[in-house]
């Protein structure tokens, strides 16, 4: 892109994550550090069983688009995101209408493209995404996109496992009455950062769920949800499990309009410590400017129950089954939320694998 707006170029100029370190909505990220780890251990994952019940979605599905109007979207409030305009402006673009698929479920290898992406329903029938982060090879923020017309419904599955670096900048437009349910499962990664901007119309639903465990350095995840019309309601539940020493980082603001009354808006991140060395940093946040709403958020870090551990030990379980127990009673209440069987059960295995 070569004619960006004067916001554009502010962006780029003034708010560049990688090279100032004390930008508010990039302060745990470290960007401005190189953490490339020489003996990060880059695992491939056996994506058959998803195979087996997806569609496996090409480049040649997709078609060539122009998203740069999208620049100026987020101009409000200070709030925009360098990921956003630097991607816009230096990577091309495709786009993919979901209901051109017959399939229920559709699954997508981001690391096959080097472009941005954007994803749009017009329906409502049931469609599961699955979405693959995971072994990116070109670490330059990169954005993806789903518009959801009016009446439409989506569920997502991102796998974000086995990154180096990854920063990827998610945005979510949701029309009237539609309905997102996005699962975020991330492990093994380096240092990663996923910023999730959502959108919501009149009576519109969004369920933004997170887990990440057993990464080596920083699992980063930024979110910003505005509620810009009457009655919408949005669910934001972050868990997290550190230890070797990680950081975690949840950093959510939940945004609700002066005429978006009746909404009702929860955001919640928890996070388990594993060992003294390990941090997790949260920071949830409300700016309201509705007098009939129901939002609340709240964050909590905690260690492993010595007393549960002992409970298991006393039946004969050795501590480390114990733990791995207690690890996946802490994350699976948010695969528990995937609405497709076959995708919820694989999801399970791979947390059964990697726990």
């Amino acid at each position: 892109m070569n004619n960006l707006s004067s916001h554009g170029n502010k962006i780029l100029n003034d708010f560049n994550p990688f090279k100032n370190f004390k930008l508010e909505n990039y302060k745990y990220a470290q960007l401005h550090k190189d953490h490339t780890s020489e003996n990060f251990s880059d695992s491939s994952y056996d994506y058959n069983e998803l195979l087996k019940i997806s569609h496996n979605l090409q480049k040649t599905d997709f078609e060539e688009t122009d998203l740069s109007s999208k620049v100026d979207k987020w101009n409000f409030n200070s709030i925009d995101s360098y990921f956003r305009v630097s991607s816009l402006s230096s990577r091309s673009s495709l786009t993919l209408n979901l209901d051109n698929f017959s399939q229920e479920v559709l699954l997508v290898d981001v690391n096959h493209f080097n472009e941005n992406i954007s994803f749009t329903k017009n329906s409502s029938k049931n469609q599961t995404l699955i979405l693959i982060t995971s072994n990116i090879s070109n670490p330059e923020p990169r954005s993806i996109f789903f518009d959801l017309a009016e009446n439409s419904n989506l569920e997502i599955l991102q796998l974000a496992l086995s990154n180096n670096k990854s920063f990827i900048y998610f945005e979510i437009d949701q029309s009237d009455f539609s309905k997102m349910n996005f699962i975020t499962f991330q492990s093994n990664n380096n240092h990663i950062r996923n910023e999730y901007y959502a959108s919501l119309g009149e009576k519109c639903e969004l369920n933004l769920l997170g887990l990440n465990f057993k990464n080596n350095f920083i699992n980063d995840n930024f979110s910003y949800i505005q509620h810009l019309k009457p009655s919408t309601a949005s669910n934001e539940i972050f868990k997290s499990i550190v230890d070797n020493g990680a950081i975690t980082n949840f950093q959510g603001k939940i945004y609700v309009d002066p005429i978006a009354q009746k909404t009702d808006g929860y955001q919640m991140s928890r996070s388990l410590l594993l060992d003294s060395k390990s941090k997790a940093n949260n920071k949830p946040e409300l700016e309201i400017y509705a007098d009939d709403v129901k939002c609340s958020h709240g964050s909590t870090v905690a260690k492993l129950s010595q007393n549960q551990i002992y409970y298991f030990k006393t039946r004969g379980i050795d501590e480390q089954t114990a733990k791995n127990i207690l690890q996946k009673a802490f994350l699976v209440e948010i695969i528990e939320s995937l609405q497709n069987k076959e995708i919820k059960d694989f999801s399970m295995k791979l947390l059964d694998n990697l726990i």
